[in-house]
């Protein structure tokens, strides 16, 4: 009987003691989470990409600016690749317009499509 007993009080024991461990994990969970927290360094602003200039036309009659036009980016790019004998590469188009390679892909896709351009290379536009 006495071992039962003794057998009972250890249990009894560990589970107290199972228990305040787990207390003790919780609390230390919480702690650090907010230790992190206030480590944590704010996440660095990256700047927006800038987008490129709106090309307008104003048309002046008498003196008085009389509209504003907003020029389409394909008769930009349309414009620039004319005014190239030999052709002018994505890269070129890219810098003389400020487009992204998606946009002068999409638009060189579009004029080849209307067969205003054509390839000569890879990559190399030419006018009709």
């Amino acid at each position: 009987m006495k071992n039962t007993q003794i057998v009972q009080d250890i249990q009894k024991e560990l589970e107290s003691v199972v228990k305040n461990i787990q207390q003790l994990a919780d609390s230390l969970g919480s702690i650090a989470t907010a230790v992190g927290k206030l480590v944590q360094p704010d996440s660095p602003k990256v700047p927006k990409a800038k987008r490129a200039p709106t090309r307008k036309k104003v048309v002046v009659k008498d003196g008085v600016v009389e509209k504003i036009k907003r020029i389409p980016a394909s008769q930009i790019v349309y414009d620039i690749i004319q005014k190239s004998p030999q052709g002018i590469d994505t890269a070129n188009l890219m810098k003389a317009t400020k487009f992204d390679q998606r946009k002068i892909h999409n638009i060189t896709f579009r004029l080849k499509k209307l067969g205003r351009i054509t390839t000569g290379e890879r990559g190399v536009y030419k006018k009709l």
